[in-house]
């Protein structure tokens, strides 16, 4: 018998890869290598394959995405959100236009996206393989990540 807890969580992670279908699509297009980068992202999440193809077949307007409320999950979908910007070598405005919205709502500062952009966008031209790009972005992640906890709850 599957208890709540087990279904929420499943729903999470659906809801997850959904965010990540809808901003594959904000280019209008859905490229081989960002589908390829939303199946890693499920089977990282210990989804059946059938389940996420069957999110990826979904149309954007389908969706309607959920962000996480866990400040880790956060986290994880933004990097998630820029190594799909960047995975098929093009970083599109649309891109980023939305990755900044998405910053903005978990609390980062709209211009710090544009710096990584571009970071990227040289990471891209200079031919580095995709796991140098995913490297940059946590260490980028984790560096803007620093200076955003101000607050008092994180300061001991």
């Amino acid at each position: 018998m599957i208890d709540r807890y087990n279904c929420e969580i499943m729903e999470g992670r659906i809801e997850y890869i959904k965010c990540l279908v809808y901003f594959g699509y904000i280019d209008n297009e859905l490229h081989e290598l960002e589908k390829e980068f939303v199946r890693k992202v499920g089977r990282r999440f210990g989804l059946e394959q059938a389940l996420i193809d069957e999110e990826l077949k979904l149309e954007r307007s389908a969706i309607e995405p959920s962000f996480p409320s866990s400040e880790i999950m956060r986290f994880m979908l933004l990097d998630d959100l820029l190594n799909l910007m960047a995975v098929d070598g093009k970083i599109k405005t649309e891109e980023i236009n939305y990755c900044k919205e998405i910053a903005e709502k978990f609390g980062f500062e709209s211009s710090l996206m544009d710096s990584l952009a571009q970071k990227l966008q040289q990471h891209i031209r200079s031919g580095c393989m995709c796991n140098h790009t995913s490297s940059l972005i946590k260490n980028e992640l984790f560096r803007i990540t620093l200076k955003n906890f101000t607050n008092e709850r994180y300061n001991f």
